[in-house]
C-alpha cells in the first residue's frame, strides 16, 4: 500500500511517519507565531534556527534513539511522573514497530562519525528537547506523553525510511524539506489569522 505523487510511491509506514512530523512542525510555527506576538525574539530566533537546521540533520537518522531517550527524560523531568515517560516510551516503541519493516540497518561496527554526522546527532537531540518542551507548556497528560511518543518515534525512523525508498539523496531533501517547511509556515499563518480574527469587546 502506497501513495503515488506523480512519478514517486511513498509507503503508508513513511507517510504516517512524514504525518506526524509534518503535524509537529505545524505546532511549532504556531508557537514561533505566539512567541514573536510577545516580543520574545532571542527565543523565536533560537527556535527558527533549530527548527530549520534540524530538517537537514533528521533525515540523516543519527541521533533518533538519543532522541527519543532524551524526549522520555524531558517527559519525567517536567512531571515526576514515571507513567508519563511510560507512555512516551510506549507509543515510541509502536511507532517503531509499526515502521521496522521500512528500516535497514547495515553493521559497520568500525565506522566512526563525522564530525557534521556529530553535530547532526546532537541537533536532532536539541530538536527533540525543544519540542517536547513546547508540548508540555499547556499540560502535562496522557495525550501530550503520547504525542511526543509518535514524534520520537518518526524521528528515529524517517532516515532510514527515507533511505529504504531509493530516492536520490536530493529527491530525500525535497520531499522533507517542502513537509517540514511548508507545515513550519502554515501553523504560522493559521495561528496568525485566529490571532487577527479575535478582537477585543469593547465594554459599555
Amino acid at each position: 500500500m502506497a501513495l503515488k505523487i506523480g512519478k514517486l510511491e511513498i509507503g503508508y509506514r513513511l507517510l504516517i511517519s512524514l504525518t506526524v512530523i509534518a503535524i509537529a512542525y505545524g505546532w511549532i510555527g504556531t508557537q514561533l507565531c505566539t512567541l514573536l506576538r510577545v516580543g520574545d525574539y532571542l527565543v523565536v530566533g533560537l527556535l527558527f534556527v533549530l527548527s530549520v537546521v534540524a530538517i537537514f540533520a533528521i533525515p540523516q537518522s543519527l541521533g533518533g534513539l538519543l532522541a527519543a531517550i532524551a524526549a522520555v527524560i524531558t517527559i519525567y523531568w517536567q512531571s515526576s511522573d514515571i507513567t508519563y515517560s511510560l507512555i512516551t516510551a510506549c507509543v515510541c516503541l509502536a511507532m517503531y514497530l509499526i515502521g521496522f519493516q521500512d528500516v535497514r540497518y547495515d553493521a559497520a561496527p568500525e565506522k566512526k562519525l563525522s564530525i557534521l554526522e556529530v553535530i547532526a546527532t546532537l541537533i536532532t537531540i536539541g530538536f527533540m528537547v525543544q519540542t517536547s518542551l513546547l508540548v508540555l507548556l499547556n499540560a502535562i497528560s496522557w495525550v501530550t506523553s503520547a504525542a511526543i511518543g509518535a514524534l520520537a518515534g518518526a524521528i528515529t525512523l524517517i532516515g532510514k525510511q527515507l533511505s529504504y525508498t531509493d530516492f536520490p539523496q536530493k529527491t530525500i531533501w525535497i520531499i522533507f524539506g517542502s513537509v517540514t517547511f511548508s507545515s513550519l509556515a502554515i501553523g504560522f499563518v493559521v495561528r496568525l489569522i485566529l490571532y487577527a480574527m479575535v478582537k477585543e469587546t469593547p465594554l459599555y
